[in-house]
């Protein structure tokens, strides 16, 4: 149709950080995002990834200050520390920490490892229970089993045991 924009982005997008605020060590790399925002990536056979994501469809942004001690593996930005042992990821050799100057206050964040579940920290809010478009509605429950029949419902509540472990965000200051 005549008169009608053919794009609809403001501007076009730069998905790839500047190099400047990435951190490569063997196979993972690591983005400073902002000084609490880090990106974490494991290629293992295959090339990073620099497409646009739906969090982040413009990564070249202005870089951070942070530094990088390659001797300790620590990236520290004004709020985190990244400890990287090297290897694949797992919760033995990658953590993220507050960083040593940063500022305690209340609902700080308090530290994160890979594999971290509610378990592990009760302020982990979890994911959900079903699909929020409803449709093929099969069982998001971490905790085992799994399948398909949605979430037993108990009562004039769900059962807890449906809802899955490991969620993506947590009141005690991380989110994946």
């Amino acid at each position: 149709m005549a008169g009608f924009p053919t794009r609809y982005e403001l501007r076009d997008y730069m998905p790839a950080a500047d190099p400047r605020a990435t951190v490569v060590v063997g196979d993972a790399r690591f983005t400073v995002l902002t000084d609490r925002l880090l990106r974490m990536e494991y290629r293992g056979a295959v090339a990073f990834e620099d497409r646009p994501t739906l969090a982040f469809v413009h990564r070249r942004q202005p870089v951070p200050p942070f530094e990088w001690d390659v001797a300790e593996g620590a990236l520290t930005t004004g709020h985190l520390r990244l400890r990287y042992i090297g290897g694949p990821f797992s919760a033995e050799s990658l953590w993220v920490e507050p960083a040593p100057a940063a500022l305690p206050s209340r609902g700080a964040f308090a530290g994160w490892r890979l594999s971290q579940t509610s378990g592990d920290d009760p302020l982990n809010l979890r994911g959900t229970i079903r699909t929020l478009d409803k449709k093929n509605n099969v069982s998001l429950k971490c905790n085992g089993g799994g399948g398909g029949g949605g979430s037993r419902w108990v009562g004039a509540g769900f059962d807890p045991s449906d809802h899955c472990a490991w969620g993506v965000v947590s009141r005690s200051g991380w989110a994946l």
